[in-house]
């Protein structure tokens, strides 16, 4: 079964702000360790986007997004060792994924400037990424896990 991710609208298709990603239970991959980190994760993108839409200057935008990669960067960290300990098949395709993000995230991270089209790029990006590679990747790993009976920490 394939989930569509929630679409974000841009600023010029909804009230002139972007839109918050709400966690619903469509979210759940059946792993609560990573559950706990995707609600978290969302958060911070939600506090990133208050920020960018508030027109906060750019070291508080920064502070926000270094938040949510340092947060990333450890919620990868528990998935890659999810994935080694229940030795998951897609462990490569996954990890290059991440690996890949985080690239990205750095990348457009050191471009910032608030107000800019690297803002709106950024809350596109995360945001569809995001909910794109819990919706499907990451759910798909849950429940890998569980049907093996792996930890769920």
């Amino acid at each position: 079964m394939q989930t569509r991710a929630p679409i974000i609208p841009s600023p010029e298709e909804s009230d002139g702000g972007w839109e918050m990603i709400i966690w619903t239970d469509e979210y759940l991959t059946g792993n609560p360790g990573m559950d706990g980190d995707h609600r978290r994760l969302l958060a911070l993108f939600n506090e990133f986007l208050t920020a960018v839409n508030a027109g906060q200057g750019d070291g508080a935008v920064r502070g926000v997004l270094d938040e949510l990669t340092d947060y990333t960067r450890h919620h990868f960290a528990r998935e890659e060792r999810l994935m080694l300990e229940g030795r998951y098949p897609q462990y490569e395709r996954h990890k290059k994924m991440h690996d890949t993000f985080s690239r990205q995230v750095a990348d457009a991270r050191d471009h910032l400037v608030v107000g800019s089209g690297m803002s709106a790029f950024l809350l596109s990006f995360l945001g569809g990424w995001l909910a794109r590679h819990i919706l499907g990747t990451d759910r798909d790993l849950g429940h890998f896990l569980s049907n093996r009976g792996a930890a769920d920490h």
